[in-house]
């Protein structure tokens, strides 16, 4: 079997439909994401990716040979191994196996991360072409992206802004043609810390956005994460999950509204959302916190 499709341009393409429904993607405010499983069997394909393309083999194995220009490259890839593949290089694809395998795509468009201002100009340096590599940190980041979108997005823009600018700093650090360099060490001024409190505080319960964060300590969003992280440790979107969690701790201990009421007040999608996150942050329920509260 032949065919020439144009998307979605990782190994083993032979256009399959996205498992993603389109009203689930709607949700979706990250990076251009797919969900495809591999045909089996013997198969040739050629692709032309329109932009860069990340590729992970989320299950199963397959057995490729993979024609660039006049090199050529037998690979066998196995779950958790990647493929990336530069804008504009036309790839030849000869598949001898493919078994349950299904794989995540994730369009890497540094234009359009550059409209959006998820990226600088430190950020847009070319990735090398071509590259097949196993990355479990990175693995681990875009099965969080596909279990987000299959849930329904429920931790918002935030969240998904958050992963896609975290997969292109991480790219730029490994992958780009002129990776590494010092990086942002500076930190937050005391009154853009302030504001920020003052901002998350008076905001928990709406969908707060990088956008916003950004544009209250006026820097743009990747220099924000950069020095957000310098600052604390860990991403802003952490950092609203724990402001919420203390929040719903605060109320289950002084009101008796219902935990559902609870979530959404502090700004979780609902209260099985609230459960998930309370149960990581305190290693309990909000049942079992609230019951402690009243002994």
């Amino acid at each position: 079997m032949t065919t020439r499709p144009s998307r979605p341009p990782e190994p083993g393409s032979a256009a399959p439909d996205n498992m993603l429904s389109p009203a689930l993607l709607s949700r979706w405010q990250g990076l251009p994401l797919g969900w495809f499983t591999t045909p089996a069997g013997v198969w040739k394909t050629r692709f032309v990716a329109p932009h860069g393309a990340l590729a992970l083999l989320d299950t199963g194995c397959m057995r490729t040979r993979f024609r660039i220009g006049d090199r050529t490259r037998d690979i066998d890839v196995h779950s958790g191994g990647f493929g990336l593949f530069g804008a504009g290089i036309e790839v030849g694809v000869e598949q001898a196996a493919a078994f349950d395998a299904r794989r995540i795509l994730l369009e890497i468009d540094t234009d359009a991360l550059v409209r959006r201002g998820l990226c600088d100009d430190e950020l847009a340096q070319p990735l090398q072409h071509c590259q097949f590599f196993d990355d479990a940190p990175l693995a681990a980041v875009l099965r969080q992206m596909l279990h987000e979108v299959r849930e329904g997005c429920p931790n918002g823009a935030l969240f998904a802004e958050s992963l896609s600018l975290g997969v292109a700093l991480h790219l730029r650090r490994t992958r780009a043609v002129k990776a590494g360099g010092a990086g942002e060490r500076g930190k937050l001024d005391p009154w853009q810390w302030a504001r920020l409190e003052e901002l998350v505080d008076h905001s928990l319960a709406s969908d707060l956005s990088l956008t916003a964060l950004a544009a209250a300590v006026g820097l743009s969003k990747p220099h924000f994460v950069r020095m957000f992280r310098n600052t604390t440790g860990i991403s802003p979107h952490r950092y609203v999950m724990q402001k919420r969690a203390e929040r719903a701790l605060h109320l289950m201990q002084c009101s008796s509204l219902p935990l559902a009421d609870i979530a959404l007040e502090v700004g979780f999608a609902n209260q099985g959302h609230l459960n998930r996150v309370f149960l990581h942050r305190y290693g309990m329920t909000p049942g079992e916190a609230r019951r402690q509260a009243r002994r």
